[in-house]
């Protein structure tokens, strides 16, 4: 460490985490500010601002917030705002977790350093639903972690907690994935508090039976509270449905169904000519996925977000044909995950992107600060190390951390609740990946990054401990 910093010690030292989470935060709501958009994010910003109605083609959750921050500050920035707000507590809450529990200064100082990590940095400037979801769980589980540290302010934690799992949840529904280790990790919480508590509630079965069903009494809540609150948007904002879910379906029909079979069921005609045509065009195209967007002509009307035609004969394809010929479905669909484990697209949202952006006044930032970032992370951290912005590097990474995690003496449960809700989170594309974009791997690389930090910290400690242990 810097000589003068290595003599700042207990509450200045947060101070100093603080100042530089501060500064980091500043610069970035600098450097991107409105916030950048591609037409999915326009598209509720449209909704927010009232121009159009509320669909749930994209998560209406995410439209509304913007609706009462828009009326609330005037700002259509507001949102990217929040999002980088969420990044910044959430990385200063690591910086404390690291420096309270284990004393390091280094390692609390890389923490609030998570931010301009380069595949962190990636997505800032966008208002990515994923990206929503990702810095709301990155915040709320280390909101979840700082209870053992202070169990006196339970509830001052956990009640926030509560509400940006439920508003990630609802910002990209598979997150329900990511959500389940969170959920165990308090169920294990509570048991264990209430164990410390009765004699007869430590035995290892005890504590294990104990454990699942709080975990599952935590998810069920987790899960009726957001239930309720998509519920009470829906109405509340007239939400028209769209049955976006048909989109996968209409992948899984027409790139695993043969044609043969295909043309040989009771489907209108005009919907059997309409998917081979367009699966002819993919094809041609190299592209076996997301046929709404690359060959389908998109739903029904030809413009973006509608629904599909047929939808009700699409689902019954989908149940007679794709499900019942599991090895051919499993095959397809291991053939779109694959492209979405191993490749990326859409690394960094470049100045110039945007689109309709300027529609709704979104896109822009700073020209400067976009030369500054855009080599960092596209010409140094893309070009050097490719593999950083892809779904197997993290996926990797959070199984070492799972191996290693049994080595560790603190932070090992946090370390296994990190790596485990990347992976599954990861492993949950596998029926529903409709391409290959960074964002789908934002929460896994933020989860992973924030488990190895945790997990360098304590086994550095650790190692400390040792030699001092041989000394004496």
């Amino acid at each position: 460490m810097i000589p003068v910093l290595s003599r700042i010690r207990g509450h200045w030292w947060d101070a100093v985490l603080a100042l530089v989470t501060a500064a980091i935060g500043a610069y970035l709501v600098h450097a991107f500010y409105p916030g950048r958009a591609n037409n999915d994010i326009v598209n509720q910003a449209q909704q927010a601002l009232g121009e159009i109605p509320y669909s749930d083609w994209h998560p209406p959750v995410v439209a509304a917030l913007w609706e009462w921050l828009i009326g609330l500050t005037g700002e259509i920035g507001s949102l990217l705002v929040v999002q980088l707000v969420l990044m910044s507590l959430g990385s200063f809450g690591l910086g404390l977790l690291v420096h309270h529990r284990l004393a390091s200064r280094l390692g609390s100082f890389l923490a609030v350093l998570l931010p301009v990590f380069p595949w962190s940095l990636s997505q800032l400037n966008i208002m990515w639903k994923d990206v929503q979801m990702a810095t709301a769980f990155l915040l709320a589980v280390v909101l979840v972690f700082l209870v053992r540290l202070r169990p006196r302010a339970l509830w001052v934690l956990l009640v926030p907690a509560a509400v940006l799992l439920v508003y990630g949840t609802l910002a990209r529904k598979n997150a329900v994935f990511a959500l389940v280790p969170i959920a165990v990790y308090l169920g294990w919480m509570a048991w264990s508090a209430l164990a410390a508590r009765r004699e007869r509630l430590r035995t290892t079965r005890i504590r294990f039976w104990g454990s699942a069903v709080s975990a599952l009494v935590v998810l069920g809540v987790l899960g009726g509270a957001t239930l309720a609150t998509d519920g009470a948007i829906a109405e509340a904002k007239d939400v028209r449905a769209t049955g976006q879910i048909s989109q996968i379906m209409l992948d899984d029909v027409m790139f695993s169904v043969p044609e043969s079979e295909l043309n040989a069921s009771a489907a209108p005609k005009e919907l059997k000519d309409h998917i081979n045509t367009a699966r002819a065009e993919c094809i041609d195209q190299g592209e076996i996925w997301d046929a709404y967007w690359n060959c389908y002509g998109r739903g029904e009307t030809g413009e973006p977000f509608s629904p599909i035609a047929y939808q009700d004969e699409v689902r019954h394809l989908w149940v007679t044909e794709v499900v019942t010929h599991p090895v051919r479905y499993v095959e397809y669909r291991a053939a779109v995950f694959s492209h979405y484990f191993f490749t990326s697209q859409l690394e960094y949202w470049e100045r110039g992107w945007d689109g309709e952006a300027s529609k709704v006044g979104l896109g822009g930032g700073s020209r400067t600060a976009d030369y500054v970032v855009k080599p960092y992370v596209v010409d140094f951290a893309l070009g050097t190390f490719p593999m950083l912005f892809t779904p197997w590097f993290w996926f990797l990474g959070g199984a070492l951390l799972l191996v290693g995690a049994r080595r560790l003496t603190a932070f090992r449960a946090e370390v296994v609740v990190l790596s485990t809700s990347a992976m599954f989170y990861v492993l949950g594309y596998f029926p529903i990946a409709p391409a290959n974009h960074f964002r789908y791997t934002y929460w896994p690389a933020l989860a992973v990054t924030a488990g190895a930090l945790l997990w360098w910290c304590a086994r550095r400690k650790q190692r400390k401990q040792d030699r001092g242990a041989v000394r004496s």
